[in-house]
């Protein structure tokens, strides 16, 4: 089994969960799945802990 982010629609998934356990903004969250998933992800990175290690960096850099 794979944790690969399948589509958009997944990776926004992902974001509302993390919004939820990590108590932050949740449009925010999926904003930047967006813009994560629209980049072509990494070729070596496009796991959901890949996405989850992404918007864990966008919210501490945006304290």
């Amino acid at each position: 089994m794979t944790d690969e982010v399948q589509d958009i629609d997944q990776a926004r998934r992902i974001a509302r969960r993390f919004a939820s356990e990590e108590g932050v903004n949740e449009a925010r969250a999926e904003a930047y799945a967006d813009v994560w998933y629209e980049a072509g992800k990494d070729d070596d990175a496009s796991t959901e802990t890949a996405l989850r290690a992404h918007l864990r960096r966008r919210f501490a850099g945006s304290h």
